[in-house]
């Protein structure tokens, strides 16, 4: 199964996942490929209250609410 894992034939549930972090012990983050770390998980940066509302008004609206709603505060 670790095969089919490695070559991208199928992927791994949360639970086994982190049984392999823990076996191997390393991070999910490393298994995942998100580091190249073992050992240092990676965190997302806490976002502003400016990023939250263009991320918020993207997931709403697209692009085109972010182009809206910049240019409405580049009108002020």
């Amino acid at each position: 199964m670790v095969g089919k894992y490695e070559v991208g034939e199928n992927d791994p549930t949360g639970y086994i996942l982190k049984s392999l972090a823990e076996q191997l012990q390393v991070t999910t983050d490393y298994l995942l490929g998100l580091t190249d770390d073992p050992y240092i998980q990676v965190r997302e940066p806490e976002l502003t209250s400016e990023e939250r509302i263009i991320l918020e008004n993207f997931r709403d609206n697209g692009w085109v609410g972010v182009i809206r709603l910049g240019a409405e505060r580049l009108s002020k």
